[in-house]
């Protein structure tokens, strides 16, 4: 059998089912804190799979960057994610919200910007980037696919 990485669409996919499912989890743990209801009722947007799939991709990218080619500590790199993720958090809620489909507003905290993005999540959001650059990422990057026929039809020619 011949064993190859997933491609990029593939690893869209992880990342994009990853930050869904997350968010889920995290809507509803946040509502239990709020509320203390045991019914775990998460929610979320169908956007964020496309938003968080596109995000995992770059943050892969920047991921091989910062730790391979310059080789920057954990801690920095976390921040430069959390940059990132509040980069793309505006720009895409900011696209979304022009036709009226932003699924998300922190106009009530008080440290938010334009309503798109809140820094009180600064430190979710670099908790979230190291268990991203420790385990999802290295993870998903190991992951292959293996084809059965792969050998069978190399012996055939």
């Amino acid at each position: 059998m011949t064993a190859a990485g997933l491609s990029v669409w593939w690893r869209l996919y992880v990342y994009a089912l990853h930050g869904y499912f997350s968010e889920i989890a995290f809507t509803a743990a946040w509502e239990f804190v709020v509320t203390n209801k045991y019914t775990l009722m998460g929610t979320t947007s169908i956007w964020t799979i496309p938003i968080y799939g596109i995000s995992g991709v770059v943050v892969e990218y920047i991921y091989t960057y910062t730790k391979y080619q310059l080789r920057l500590p954990l801690p920095l790199r976390c921040v430069i994610y959390v940059l990132w993720t509040y980069l793309w958090e505006f720009s895409t809620g900011y696209l979304l919200r022009c036709f009226g489909a932003c699924p998300w507003n922190y106009e009530d905290y008080d440290w938010d910007f334009w309503g798109l993005i809140c820094l009180e999540y600064a430190p979710l959001w670099y908790i979230g980037s190291i268990l991203y650059d420790q385990i999802l990422i290295p993870t998903t990057l190991r992951l292959r696919v293996d084809s059965p026929f792969a050998d069978e039809n190399h012996k055939r020619k």
